[in-house]
């Protein structure tokens, strides 16, 4: 093996070792958020709304914040200016966002709602809309039109069926361990999800032995949660060669005296059509570490 061929293979050992000393660790994604800037047409008249927005959902709670400005030409002064000083609601239907806010038009304390479509096929489209607060006063702004220049983006995550996650190792031949680290999400969208595979000698006196096994696949393309056990299945690397990889994963529950341990099943194969060998296979009872698989049912 080549020096340069070691450096990289030693480099994503040692990329999911460091991995896995957060097993669980993720990204945290927003629920749902509508951001964007641009501006509209005010009516028929040749003023221009500038807008900007970007408000925010993660679980139950909103932030971030939002702007309009009403501009009339050769005019030095804005018509109206409304501004948000605290985010109430964010709703998300598709690609539609309405969001609920108190601010202040031109100083006055208003409630605001903003409504916006994403990618219609005619265009953006945004809409406010401010009423004093505490007041029998009918609505005192109300603006809408169709994006002339910039652009709304309104995104909501899509419903989730059922997901599983896992981290630990199993023993393999030749006294061997083997590591791994993986997460899948089972959506309306698709699934979503990665692995990360290394099967290594702990007995090697040199940090840079090569490991038996180093599989990584970026992005799984099939999955399936049947009871307690997860099978996933995609395309990715086999010791930086590609291969099609299929990993069952079976959760027997917490950890505890006469509990059976959950299991961890990995088979990597040739992409070639006629591959039915397969070119690494390890698997069994865990020895650390902990897998969970869950199936949320829907009300549909």
């Amino acid at each position: 093996m080549s020096r340069r061929l070691g450096l990289v293979v030693l480099a994503a050992v040692l990329a999911t070792m460091v991995a896995g000393s957060a097993c669980f660790a993720q990204l945290t994604v927003p629920n749902a958020y509508v951001k964007g800037s641009g501006a509209i047409k005010i009516g028929d008249s040749k003023n221009i709304g500038q807008f900007e927005i970007n408000v925010v959902k993660q679980g139950p709670v909103v932030s971030g914040g939002l702007k309009f400005t009403e501009i009339a030409p050769n005019s030095t002064k804005p018509v109206a200016v409304i501004v948000s000083r605290v985010v109430k609601t964010l709703c998300v239907q598709g690609n539609f966002a309405t969001v609920t806010a108190e601010g202040l038009w031109n100083n006055t304390p208003v409630e605001i709602k903003v409504e916006c479509l994403d990618d219609n096929p005619s265009g953006d489209w945004f809409h406010i809309r401010a009423k004093p607060i505490r007041s029998l006063l009918p609505v005192i702004y109300d603006a809408a039109g169709g994006v002339i220049k910039g652009d709304i983006v309104v995104f909501s995550q899509p419903a989730v069926y059922g997901y599983a996650k896992g981290c630990g190792a199993i023993r393999t031949s030749n006294a061997g361990i083997g590591r791994f680290w993986f997460t899948a999400e089972l959506t309306a969208a698709g699934v979503r999800g990665w692995i990360n595979y290394v099967d290594l000698n702990p007995l090697a006196t040199s940090i840079t032995a090569r490991p038996t096994a180093v599989i990584y696949v970026p992005r799984i393309d099939w999955a399936a949660i049947e009871g307690n056990s997860i099978k996933m299945r995609g395309k990715g690397t086999l010791n930086g060669q590609p291969a099609l990889v299929e990993v069952k994963a079976v959760d027997n529950g917490p950890f505890a005296a006469g509990v059976a341990p959950d299991e961890f099943y990995i088979r990597a194969t040739s992409p070639t059509a006629d591959a039915v060998t397969a070119v690494y296979e390890a698997g069994g009872p865990l020895i650390g570490g902990d897998i969970v698989v869950v199936s949320i049912k829907t009300t549909e």
